[in-house]
């Protein structure tokens, strides 16, 4: 009652009225079925997939301790465990399959749904690993070969898993921001001295996101005053009914279908007027890009659907290049950074390196 009471309190502060966000969740996602907008998957999606990529090899072990605290089976420990632990055990359990059974009702389902688990799941895990593990590592009698190369087999699999998870799975989205945010650095906060015969650099930056929604976290990275952006949408159809929930397609849906007419809709002709760099950093960073004619700026880069803007910074993935290259041959971008991002992906508007275009300056005036 007090952590519920505490929550609501908090949740009043927070959306300024009271709120109860596991009914809200509820509601979104069984009573309007909007989950299923983002996709859907299997009933068994947890346990073939959600459960093996959250424990990999500790899943055996996992698993055999869940049947063990279900079916009350324990197993002969020296010194024997505080009588407390068994209750533990059966509720950390409990837990373990309820939550993922309860997902499992919703149509789209996620690994990162159950990141909550892997704490308990690997308490219950330890149980079976020490006990199947531990003889052979005594010091004082030599344990089986085999689970000794069994063991090391383990943990060189969660060791190459951990390295390549870190240093070489899709690194490209936070790389390329990472390269923004030194443009910014390099080129927009950074002003000639006064006694110099330069003209000061310009002190907004715009960038842009042809990717599926969601393709990086530019809205934590990119968080300086003077840098703006806008990135394709995919808000899910709230409040409307069954037949236009069928019909919705959201705004990186439209793009992907038709890129060359989407392009020419929102965006109009992309710009070719002379750079203030002189070709050595974006065109203009004049904080609106290249807005269409009669359009408002704010509304351009107010992350909303509709009207956006040229901006200063273009990124997208490889698999767009070629449409892109149509495109914008003969405009004022160029490439200016590529970063490699994975092996291959099965999503194919994700496949290939994350590329970066910028503005660049002598491609003469702009058009239209």
């Amino acid at each position: 009652s007090l952590v519920l009471t505490v929550s609501a309190l908090f949740d009043r502060l927070y959306y300024r009225q009271w709120v109860f966000p596991p009914f809200r969740f509820l509601y979104f996602n069984i009573a309007q079925s909007l989950a299923v907008f983002y996709g859907r998957n299997d009933w068994s999606y947890y346990l073939t997939q959600g459960y093996p990529l959250l424990l990999t090899t500790y899943l055996p072990f996992a698993l055999v301790d869940i049947h063990r605290a279900i079916t009350k089976t324990l197993i002969a420990q020296t010194p024997p465990p505080p009588t407390i632990a068994p209750a533990i055990r059966d509720q950390l359990a409990t837990t373990s399959l309820l939550v993922p059974l309860t997902l499992s009702l919703i149509s789209h389902k996620e690994v990162r749904f159950i990141y909550p688990l892997l704490p308990p799941l690997h308490i219950l895990a330890a149980s079976s690993t020490t006990h199947f593990f531990l003889p052979t590592l005594s010091l004082t009698r030599g344990g089986p070969t085999l689970k000794r190369l069994l063991l090391l087999a383990l943990l060189t699999t969660n060791a190459l898993i951990a390295f390549l998870a870190t240093t070489a799975h899709q690194p490209g989205p936070l790389t390329a921001l990472a390269y923004l945010r030194s443009e910014h650095e390099a080129h927009y906060l950074t002003q000639p001295p006064a006694s110099f015969p330069l003209a000061p650099a310009p002190t907004a930056m715009t960038a842009a996101f042809l990717m599926p929604c969601h393709s990086t976290p530019w809205r934590s990275h990119l968080v300086h005053a003077g840098i703006r952006a806008w990135a394709l949408s995919c808000d899910p159809p709230v409040n409307r009914n069954a037949s236009a929930r069928a019909a919705y397609a959201d705004e990186a849906d439209r793009f992907y279908a038709d890129p060359v007419a989407w392009l020419d809709v929102h965006l109009g002709p992309p710009p070719r007027r002379k750079g203030v760099f002189g070709g050595k950093a974006p065109q203009r960073g004049l904080g609106m890009g290249g807005v269409r004619e009669g359009a408002d700026g704010a509304q351009a880069w107010d992350g909303g659907e509709g009207v956006k803007a040229w901006p200063d910074y273009l990124v997208f993935f490889g698999a767009l290049e070629g449409v892109l290259r149509g495109v914008l041959g003969g405009s004022a971008y160029r490439e200016c950074w590529r970063g490699w991002n994975s092996w291959g992906h099965d999503d194919k508007r994700r496949r290939g390196d994350v590329v970066v275009w910028c503005l660049r300056g002598g491609e003469g005036e702009g058009r239209g």
